[in-house]
């Protein structure tokens, strides 16, 4: 089988190859599909991520439908329990995600890049999440057979879902994949930490539950 850092690196090739103009195209597809997704299920407090530059789902058109449609709407942050004060899942301090309540979509565009991953997040004294209905989750690579899901390896989606848990009496919220078609792949090699999802959205338009 070939391991996750092998396959990482084979899929990030594969969309830095992409042109703009296929991410767009596969976006927008898959905002189409989130937001009746949401509608069905009347989701309303959605978390969802700032996408990069390249190399995933653009999140710009979902994050404007959400507001749009009287959703709550959650961001990210990357913290640190040495700063956040969160409890740890080990016994170090360790990096781990806070999701914000962002009021508007002028806030989101207010956002300016941070920390080292340069990434827009909201503001540490924003309003955190204490419950979640849907997470809109990116990643590296996911199956749609079997909902596994690869990051980019620093666990920080997977951390936040098991504290998410431990908080909730073992609940947790709908999870929801954003997959460029180049992006799918079998099998994902799972650790015991990683968590699937339960649905993948791609880039063609077609949503993938698992069973």
């Amino acid at each position: 089988m070939v391991t996750k850092q092998l396959l990482r690196r084979q899929i990030k090739t594969a969309i830095r190859a992409l042109d703009c103009g296929t991410i767009a195209a596969e976006s927008h597809a898959i905002s189409k599909v989130v937001r009746s997704l949401i509608a069905s299920i009347n989701a309303r407090r959605v978390a969802c991520y700032m996408s990069m530059d390249k190399g995933e789902v653009m999140t710009e058109e979902v994050i404007k439908n959400l507001f749009h449609d009287g959703q709550e709407v959650f961001l990210p942050r990357c913290t640190h329990t040495s700063e956040s004060k969160h409890f740890k899942l080990r016994e170090d301090h360790h990096a781990h995600l806070i999701f914000h309540r962002m009021s508007s979509l002028t806030m989101v565009h207010n956002l300016r890049p941070v920390g080292p991953y340069q990434l827009r997040e909201p503001e540490a004294h924003i309003d955190e999440a204490t419950s979640l209905d849907l997470v809109l989750v990116p990643g590296v690579a996911f199956d749609i057979k079997t909902g596994a899901r690869m990051g980019h390896g620093a666990g920080y989606y997977d951390d936040f879902f098991q504290r998410y848990k431990i908080l909730h009496e073992g609940q947790k919220p709908l999870l929801v994949g954003l997959c460029l078609m180049e992006q799918v792949t079998s099998p994902i090699p799972l650790e015991k930490h990683d968590f699937p999802m339960d649905c993948i959205v791609c880039g063609d338009g077609s949503i993938h539950w698992v069973r």
